[in-house]
């Protein structure tokens, strides 16, 4: 074999080995059941707040301002607690319409990482204004 030869199969070789890694970087959506299975794997949970049964955000910044505990229940019915230890609860998310949890699941809750929330009331409002606002043309 020519060394070009050689030279352009490492180079293959390299590039699949880059493709397979990042490919298990790649994550999807895993309902609460799923995330249970996977105990201690990061993964992409979509929830939205639990209230039934009096279940409230636990949050008091008095005595510790970085724990906040709450209560999901995703679009199977599977439930979960969730803790997240990054501060104080987003901005209305007691009105999201859904959330998006990232983290790892364990064996008492779901220790989350990251919360994104849909609020569907600010893209609601704002249309509502839009087309109020707006003529209709003859």
């Amino acid at each position: 074999m020519k060394k070009t030869h050689i030279l352009i199969l490492v180079v293959i070789a390299i590039t699949i080995g880059l493709l397979i890694s990042t490919m298990t970087d790649l994550s999807t959506y895993d309902s609460i059941s799923s995330a249970r299975s996977k105990q201690g794997s990061f993964v992409h949970l979509i929830a939205r707040l639990d209230t039934l049964d009096g279940k409230r955000i636990q949050y008091d910044p008095l005595t510790d301002a970085n724990y906040l505990s709450f209560h999901i229940v995703d679009s199977l019915g599977g439930t979960a607690r969730v803790v997240y230890r990054k501060g104080k609860p987003p901005t209305d998310m007691e009105k999201s319409e859904r959330m998006v949890l990232k983290g790892t699941m364990t064996d008492s809750a779901f220790l989350c990482e990251d919360i994104l929330i849909k609020c569907p009331s600010k893209y609601t409002d704002e249309k509502a204004s839009i087309s109020s606002n707006t003529k209709p043309t003859l």
